[in-house]
């Protein structure tokens, strides 16, 4: 049984998915990175993932943020939802989805750590705050009852007018691009990290 909207959401997967094997990542995710780290600033502790092939941020991602600032990652155990390990430089890879992850059987919460923002991949966003992800809802679970400004990291041309949208669909806050910060109309307020 298909979900409503649901291949509708799978077109735009394919496209966005099509597009970003086309792309030349390495400056256009340094630069993303870039204003990131800019938009981020004192951010002390903040939830990010493990970008995957032609994920926004690349090889470049962790090891910058890692840099200023305390980094949590997804594991993704066999069963059940994402937990978070702390990020220290080194990588194992996933035995479930095959994403590089921290060790350790990690915090079942993300609301339980405190942080200042959430990072989050995504295939694309509109402007009311839809998240488009890869289609599991990991991120849509994990993220009930996080307070912080929650951002997707997308590429230009990812930022929609609308797109399809589900009730359990959890909203973003902002959007980082190539081309800089995106405040999206969430009314979660996607401020800047103070």
């Amino acid at each position: 049984m298909f979900r409503v909207g649901h291949s509708a959401k799978d077109a735009i997967r394919t496209e966005a998915r099509s597009r970003r094997a086309k792309m030349e990542h390495s400056l256009i995710d340094a630069t993303l990175v870039s204003h990131l780290l800019t938009w981020l600033g004192p951010a002390r502790r903040i939830a990010a993932y493990s970008p995957m092939a032609n994920e926004p941020g690349g090889k470049e991602l962790l090891p910058a943020l890692a840099e200023v600032h305390e980094v949590w990652l997804p594991i993704t155990p066999a069963h059940g939802g994402l937990r978070w390990g702390l990020y220290d430089g080194s990588l194992r890879r996933g035995a479930h989805f095959g994403i590089e992850e921290p060790e350790g059987p990690g915090e079942p919460s993300l609301s339980a750590l405190s942080l200042d923002a959430v990072l989050v991949p995504a295939l694309g966003v509109d402007r009311s705050g839809v998240r488009l992800g890869q289609g599991a809802g990991y991120y849509d679970r994990a993220l009930d009852g996080v307070d912080c400004p929650v951002v997707a990291l997308v590429y230009d041309g990812e930022v929609h007018d609308s797109l399809p949208s589900e009730p359990h669909d959890w909203p973003v806050d902002a959007a980082v691009t190539q081309s800089g910060f995106v405040e999206l109309g969430t009314g979660r307020g996607g401020r800047a990290v103070q």
